[in-house]
């Protein structure tokens, strides 16, 4: 590796982090929010495009930000064609999913989603609870994390949109 290679390594390394702060910062707190499966893909390609970037010295720093920012607005856009349309979101996004009801499993969603009661038991434990007596229900969020509803009267409202 020649020191030109290193120093061009440097600079484009370093524009390339300053843009990717400057970019994050101005597509907002959606960017950088827990992940579904979309989010994780735009990530994982985020990822990919910086490397590419520092890595392959023949391709122009240009095509690079132009990529990353192309990712980026993608990500903007179909959030913001989810949040606006129901049939956009619908598309995009998985909906919850109920794993455990007042008491008893759901067989069938279990083996849908690749679940163990196992790992409802797990959730549980992290969320300080050593009873499914005192639990209402156990939901799998679009987001891969579980969602651990107590016994109250008013635990009914939160799950309108759970299937």
């Amino acid at each position: 590796m020649s020191l030109r290679s290193v120093i061009n390594m440097i600079i484009i390394g370093t524009l390339s982090y300053m843009l990717i702060i400057f970019v994050l910062r101005i597509s907002g707190k959606r960017t950088l929010s827990k992940m579904n499966a979309f989010d994780f893909i735009v990530t994982v390609a985020l990822g990919s495009t910086l490397s590419s970037l520092l890595i392959n010295f023949q391709r122009n720093l240009w095509q690079g930000i132009i990529a990353f920012c192309l990712l980026v607005f993608l990500q903007f856009l179909t959030s913001w064609l989810s949040v606006r349309f129901k049939l956009a979101n619908k598309l995009l996004k998985s909906q919850p999913t109920m794993l455990y009801y007042n008491g008893d499993y759901d067989e069938r969603a279990l083996k849908k989603e690749r679940i163990a009661k196992n790992e409802i038991t797990q959730a549980l434990r992290s969320q300080g609870i050593g009873s499914t007596d005192t639990v209402s229900a156990v939901i799998l969020e679009t987001d891969g994390t579980f969602s651990v509803l107590k016994k109250k009267a008013d635990s009914e409202e939160t799950l309108r949109n759970v299937e």
